[in-house]
């Protein structure tokens, strides 16, 4: 899956820049003047830098806006901190800090799993590695800019560097994640649905009375009772997940700062809060990362269990079909020879009789086929390959649809790729041939459900490297982009009788051919698969995920 097309990038394309661009600009000035808060000496260091996560954000979808970045990081420094003196300084620390939140952006993007943003530990340790290393970095630059350009720095170094690190690790370790979600459709999503929950709304109370609980205590025993906060975010992660813990330590620390904000306190007791506030955000990640994995993990299960029904519910039904289906192309047999051994049946007739009953048999046949194949998937999972033109089966599926395509007044659309010339690949032309048969069915009853707009459907394929992509597109309501996580699993069908395994029987046929099936979202349905092409030898039987 690729990553969403953010909606300040490209910026030209929009057709405002430089609007766009101004509102990020103002946006890390709003950040930057709202964690400006106890400025270490003469270093302009915070304990809390939210708006470091807003410039990675930004890299993270388009490194070329760098030099955005870097007017941000600039116009801060001018702006909210005012100057220092030391220009060689400022323009050196501001240019390499910019740097280093590309550098930060670059590596998230290599290592985290595209669409699913802090979706699994992997992932969770790449985030807090790279974004610890990544301050500890920024701060090193920074405060030896400053030493470079003599502004002195009142302080040891090492001290300098890490009041620095703890300020910057802090800020991206909690604003980064919502930012991350709030750029992907799926964690947008969780984040509102989140929100909206009456879960999350005594956690929040919760959280503010605790706030106000620790800011009320003596300087002395702030650290002591701080702990006290990590039991809302604890409850979050638990209920919400990742979103959850998101959303809470988001809270605490909004709450926190304006507790500082309102009640004088030293210094260091301000950097022991906010390292206790960093230790609250990884332990609520980790936990809201743990609690998502549970869940897909128990949503496979049912799915699975689901699957191994079906596949005992097809056994019993091939063994009970299988019968019928000899007897009805018996039956087709018996009337044409019975035709052929009639002299007075008008020849018109009688071809017509005949074509009938040869349909009969070949439908029969197909069925038992379909059957006989799902059977095998089910018990087996395993695969009959041949090398098979794509073109074929495509064309094959289309007429069999045909019939009810007329009846629901649908127009069937061949793209013109099935034009062109495909390659042979190997595949299972029964398996597929469902697969097909089943996306263009849901295409047409999604179609089937917009009388105000032409009803269409099309079939198109396209080859690629190393694969051929099927595209079924219809002319329906589309699919939201919360449903796709859960698109394909077991669950209830939307229609009225169905079992609601379709979709997940479709996408284990192709994962079983080495292929990969997937829905775009959009104001129009779209469901995608992709055979792997160019392979000199058919693969070994591949089982069923």
């Amino acid at each position: 899956m690729q990553f969403n097309t953010p909606v300040w990038f490209p910026l030209r394309a929009r057709g405002t820049p430089w609007v766009a661009g101004a509102a990020y600009v103002l946006g890390f000035l709003f950040l930057d003047w709202v964690s400006y808060i106890r400025p270490f000496l003469g270093l302009n260091i915070t304990p809390w830098n939210p708006q470091p996560a807003l410039a990675i954000a930004l890299l993270f979808w388009s490194p070329r806006w760098i030099w955005l970045v870097w007017i941000g990081v600039v116009a801060a420094d001018l702006i909210v901190r005012g100057p220092s003196g030391a220009w060689l300084g400022l323009f050196t620390g501001t240019a390499a800090l910019s740097l280093t939140y590309a550098a930060i952006a670059r590596a998230l993007r290599q290592k985290m799993t595209p669409g699913l943003p802090m979706g699994n530990r992997r992932d969770l340790l790449w985030f807090l590695g790279i974004v610890t290393t990544g301050a500890l970095v920024s701060g090193v630059v920074y405060v030896t800019a400053f030493a470079v350009a003599e502004l002195g720095l009142g302080v040891a170094w090492h001290e300098a560097v890490a009041r620095y690190w703890i300020g910057d690790a802090v800020g991206i370790l909690v604003t980064l994640p919502m930012l991350l979600l709030l750029m992907d459709e799926r964690g947008r999503a969780q984040l509102y649905a989140s929100a909206s929950s009456r879960q999350w709304w005594p956690i929040a109370l919760v959280i503010c009375l605790l706030v106000w609980l620790v800011a009320g205590q003596p300087f002395s025993d702030q650290s002591r009772y701080f702990y006290l906060l990590l039991l809302p975010v604890v409850w979050a992660s638990a209920r919400l997940g990742v979103a959850g813990a998101v959303l809470a330590a988001g809270l605490t620390q909004l709450g926190l700062i304006i507790a500082v904000q309102s009640v004088p306190n030293p210094d260091l007791t301000v950097f022991e809060l906010q390292a206790l506030m960093a230790v609250i955000t990884l332990s609520g990640l980790v936990l809201g990362v743990a609690v998502d994995e549970r869940s897909r993990a128990e949503a496979d299960l049912r799915g699975s269990l689901r699957f191994a029904a079906a596949g005992q519910m097809s056994a019993a039904l091939a063994h009970e079909l299988s019968q019928p289906l000899t007897a009805l192309s018996g039956y087709a047999q018996v009337c044409r020879q019975l035709v052929r051994s009639a002299p007075a049946v008008v020849p018109d007739r009688e071809e017509r009789l005949m074509e009938i009953s040869r349909k009969m048999v070949d439908d029969a046949n197909r069925a038992s086929d379909v059957v006989k194949r799902l059977r095998d998937f089910f018990q087996t999972g395993t695969t009959q390959l041949s090398r098979v033109s794509p073109a074929a089966v495509l064309d094959e599926a289309l007429k069999a649809q045909s019939r009810r395509a007329d009846a629901l007044a649908i127009r069937l659309e061949a793209g013109g790729g099935l034009d062109g010339e495909l390659p042979e690949i190997w595949m299972d032309p029964v398996q597929i041939g469902v697969v097909l048969r089943n996306l263009l069915a849901n295409a047409m009853d999604a179609s089937a459900l917009s009388p105000d707009c032409p009803r269409r459907v099309g079939l198109d394929v396209e080859r690629r490297p190393g694969e051929v992509v099927i595209r079924v597109t219809d002319s329906g309501p589309g699919i939201q982009s919360d449903r796709l996580p859960g698109l394909f699993d077991a669950t209830a069908s939307d229609k009225p009788g169905g079992m609601g395994v379709g979709l997940g029987i479709c996408r284990a046929i192709v994962e079983a051919h080495g292929g990969r099936l997937w829905a775009e979202p959009g104001s129009h349905g779209q469901f995608c698969f992709a055979l792997p092409a160019d392979d000199p030898e058919p693969q070994e039987p591949r089982n069923a995920q």
